[in-house]
């Protein structure tokens, strides 16, 4: 499985998606009402600048997604992983595949040290 298609899996779980939008409600109406919580105050909607409103609530949505799958990528050991992949050790450039939900190996040659990356 190449990188993007092992990058798009993981983005588009179920998990992840629902947890980027939450958090984008919560922030994005933050946000609104931080940037322009006087015209919803006085429900003076005709001047609210709706492209900004719409950002507000992307900009949360895309950041957490982003960070979710930043740390999804890492293949720690011990840790299960999110898919299938061909994995190469950083250190030593061993090279392993795994499938989705296996335990994460540590490298026969570098133990503890492992740092597996997505080859």
């Amino acid at each position: 499985m190449n990188k993007l298609k092992i990058y798009l899996a993981i983005a588009c779980d179920i998990e992840i998606l629902l947890k980027s939008f939450k958090i984008s409600l919560i922030v994005g109406t933050l946000l609104n009402f931080i940037n322009q919580g006087d015209l919803i105050i006085s429900l003076d909607f005709n001047n609210i600048n709706h492209f900004k409103s719409i950002l507000t609530y992307i900009v949360p949505f895309i950041v957490s997604a982003y960070t979710a799958l930043s740390i999804k990528m890492k293949f720690k050991i011990g840790e299960r992983t999110p898919v299938g992949a061909d994995l190469k050790c950083k250190g030593c450039g061993a090279k392993i595949s795994v499938k989705k939900n296996d335990i994460v190996p540590v490298c026969s040659s570098c133990n503890e040290k492992t740092k597996w990356r997505i080859k």
